[in-house]
């Protein structure tokens, strides 16, 4: 027995590390699971705890199993950089979707656009699943990111992300609109038409979806065709309630086409217009366009 008494020190201290460890592993998962069902206030300061807590876990396969919890909390506490860290896997690692949309979610937050687009290439409906998630996150900072990269050598990459914000369910006619105008900016004019063809089958009724409809068919010479949907977007914003009505943007333009064609249209759109600046005081372009428009008819 005095051979083996050396071992009951080690014994001891095991057992107090695997005690203190399993302490650890219950106080992140509290963490975790109070941050899942957060309010937006509360957010921050339990994000921060988590990935505080996230951090002091022992290496082992029970931290490894919750790594995509400690990723996410490190990314919602602001720390993108970290996140990326946590959330890049090693090479022939098991692909985890909740760690791919953190990983796409921190390189989004980083501006980096590229490294994005190139995940959302990934094969398999995972990888597509996991993305339309970070896509949705993201959109407002990944909109300003994919607009720019249309300007220069990233513009494939610009053009990818407008095209899957466009694909995520719900569908969003606003999606249409900035994809539409996306293919129009780099001159895929028929994918573009395509794009806003496929946008008015399933949102009929969207009065400006109709009237940047309306903007493509003018910048592409098709003036009647142009006319056609400023009038269909007029048609629909006149049948709204009265909190509404007369509000939407398509008497703009075609205010804008009666001042550069006066009498091109057959129907006067100065009765619409009319009751659109009773509407809104504070729309000057409608109101610039109504002084030409009535400067012309007295000149005449």
């Amino acid at each position: 027995m005095r051979r083996l008494s050396w071992l009951l020190p080690l014994l001891l201290a095991a057992a107090v590390c695997g005690q203190q460890d399993q302490e650890l592993l219950a106080a992140f998962d509290r963490l975790a699971a109070r941050l899942d069902g957060a309010a937006p206030a509360q957010v921050a300061e339990l994000a921060a705890e988590a990935s505080n807590a996230f951090l002091r876990l022992p290496e082992g396969a029970a931290r490894d199993e919750r790594l995509p919890a400690g990723a996410t909390a490190t990314l919602m506490a602001g720390r993108t950089e970290h996140a990326l860290r946590l959330s890049t896997p090693e090479q022939g690692a098991t692909f985890r979707p909740r760690l791919h949309t953190v990983r796409l979610r921190a390189l989004a937050q980083l501006g980096r656009l590229v490294e994005f687009a190139r995940l959302l290439r990934m094969p398999g409906q995972a990888p597509r699943d996991a993305a339309a998630v970070a896509l949705a996150r993201e959109e407002g900072r990944l909109l300003p990111l994919a607009a720019a990269a249309l300007r220069g050598p990233d513009r494939p990459a610009g053009r990818l992300v407008f095209e899957r914000l466009y694909e995520l369910a719900p569908f969003a006619s606003y999606r249409a609109s900035n994809l539409g105008l996306c293919l129009r900016q780099i001159g895929d004019l028929d994918a573009a038409r395509r794009v806003y063809a496929s946008g008015l089958e399933r949102a009929p009724g969207d009065l400006e979806l109709w009237n940047d409809y309306g903007l493509f068919l003018r910048a592409a010479g098709q003036r009647e065709q142009a006319l056609a949907a400023f009038r269909r977007g007029v048609e629909l914003d006149l049948a709204r309630g009265a909190a509404l009505r007369a509000t939407g943007p398509a008497i703009t333009n075609l205010l804008h086409l009666e001042a550069l064609w006066p009498g091109s249209q057959g129907q006067d759109p100065v009765p619409v217009a009319e009751q659109a600046l009773a509407q809104r005081d504070q729309a000057t372009m409608l109101r610039r366009l109504m002084l030409d428009v009535q400067l012309d008819r007295l000149t005449r």
